[in-house]
């Protein structure tokens, strides 16, 4: 038979304290979450579980409890409850627990009271508020597999949300039942005043198919709450980072030196340079080199050779890596025109997040490009300046000589812009441009070099072709 421990673990993790117990019956688990929610966006919450069957590891776990103590047991189920919000970007505080029917014959109950500070996010873009309600429990069923599970699932889950006092709803997830071969889901939500109930069944059959979860996940996304009534403070991350190309072409072949200066957010810098350090710098550079190379690589692009080194890992200020690339076939040619594509959009065109973007972007870009003796640059695309709400887009570009050119790109993007109108955004800037350069001609009539030979070679053809 299957083992239902691992299940425990996802969903109500008693499967930590009792370990991987065969069981062949069904797996049956309510929740209740009530959630008080004040204008700073933090929310003081109850949250309760009740574990219904199977009953092999009911009990078991309930002997596990009295064996490590019920103090170690509750400070365990805290510690899962918290690792579970982080899941989905929240932390508990100042929490403390109860365990019920730990030492009778009926179901066990677990009961979690603390505080979630950022339950409700503010987002200045529409002066709003937003909740987002796991109430179909997508982030525990995305760590489990049900059709390797010997027996059904009944997963019930009620979810109150308390607004604070004055808040106008503005929006709410509407509710759905969907169903496949027996196995179904389905939420159903009611408003009164400025409370949110959220009532969900989640009901997976034995022996349900992959083609059937395919259905049913097709209706997972979370409950979302949108509220006004007060202005309120944006609490968010800004990821920034700073580019400098400098690309110079000696004939067939392209000299790429790249500097990538990776500024915020501060704490996953640092966390990254640490990593650095761990894993060590040498194999760490190695890694990258590996992974720039084979991306080139995948392109038909030829890496004659190139070392990537990263600096300041020890010391404060942003994480430094270089690049440098010799390589063939970085540009195109078609016929005499050698042709560098480049992307306005600094490769953030194509983001996909489903609400809002939780997070401020401002990427920088600055690249040079030089041309050898003898080349020029024949066409030169306009510099572009789109901005809207959701944020903007910049490429000046600045031809310095009829041999080198500059171009200075920035893409910022709103904190709590929502998906739509970054969309829109983008729509409004083309997703490539071209630089395109030539072999300058020779001034006068006279053909020199290697071309006047093969022009004097053929001449005799072409009389002939004329008589």
């Amino acid at each position: 038979m299957r083992k239902f421990g691992f299940l425990v673990v996802a969903l109500l993790l008693v499967g930590i304290i009792a370990g991987g117990v065969s069981a062949s019956n069904d797996y049956k688990e309510v929740q209740e979450n009530e959630y008080w929610v004040s204008w700073d966006g933090s929310a003081n919450v109850t949250l309760k579980t009740i574990f219904y069957s199977p009953e092999e590891m009911l009990n078991q776990t309930k002997e596990s409890i009295l064996k490590m103590g019920l103090k170690n047991a509750t400070q365990l189920f805290i510690s899962q409850e918290q690792q579970a919000l982080s899941q989905l970007g929240l932390s508990l505080e100042n929490a403390t627990a109860e365990i019920l029917g730990y030492n009778t014959t009926g179901p066990l109950v677990t009961v979690i009271n603390g505080t979630i500070p950022n339950f409700a996010r503010y987002y200045s873009y529409d002066n709003a508020w937003e909740i987002s309600l796991d109430a179909l429990r997508i982030v525990d069923l995305s760590r489990i597999d049900p059709t390797a599970v010997n027996g059904s699932m009944y997963l019930e889950n009620y979810f109150t949300v308390h607004l604070p006092p004055g808040a106008k709803i503005e929006n709410v997830t509407k509710g759905f039942k969907v169903e496949s071969n027996g196995s179904y889901i389905q939420l159903d939500v009611n408003v009164t005043g400025d409370t949110v109930k959220a009532h969900s069944i989640i009901y997976l059959k034995k022996g349900i198919t992959k083609d059937d979860l395919k259905v049913l996940y097709a209706k997972l996304e979370p409950v979302m709450i949108k509220y006004t009534g007060k202005a309120g403070v944006e609490n968010y991350t800004t990821w920034e980072m700073r580019i400098y190309n400098n690309i110079t072409v000696e004939g067939d072949k392209t000299i790429l030196d790249t500097v990538e200066e990776y500024v915020k957010p501060e704490a996953y810098i640092n966390y990254i340079k640490v990593q650095f350090a761990y894993q060590g710098l040498q194999q760490a550079e190695q890694s990258l080199y590996q992974r720039y190379a084979q991306m080139f690589q995948s392109k038909g692009i030829k890496v004659i050779s190139g070392n990537v080194s990263i600096l300041n890992v020890n010391s404060t200020g942003p994480l430094v890596v270089k690049y440098h690339w010799v390589l063939q076939g970085f540009v195109s040619k078609v016929n005499d025109t050698y042709i560098y594509d480049y992307d306005p959009k600094l490769e953030l065109g194509n983001m996909s997040f489903p609400y809002r973007l939780n997070a401020a972007i401002n990427e920088t870009k600055v690249t040079r490009i030089k041309l050898p003796e003898g080349y020029e640059f024949v066409s030169l695309p306009k510099s572009i300046e789109v901005k809207t709400t959701a944020g903007s887009v910049v490429m000046k570009v600045t031809k310095l000589n009829d041999r080198e050119v500059l171009i200075e790109s920035n893409v910022y993007i709103r904190y709590g812009v929502p998906a739509d109108a970054y969309k829109a955004l983008m729509a409004q800037v083309p997703d490539n441009v071209e630089f395109k350069y030539v072999v300058k001609a020779e001034e006068g009539n006279g053909i020199c070099g290697p071309a006047l030979i093969v022009g004097l070679a053929v001449l005799p053809l072409l009389l002939r072709r004329r008589r």
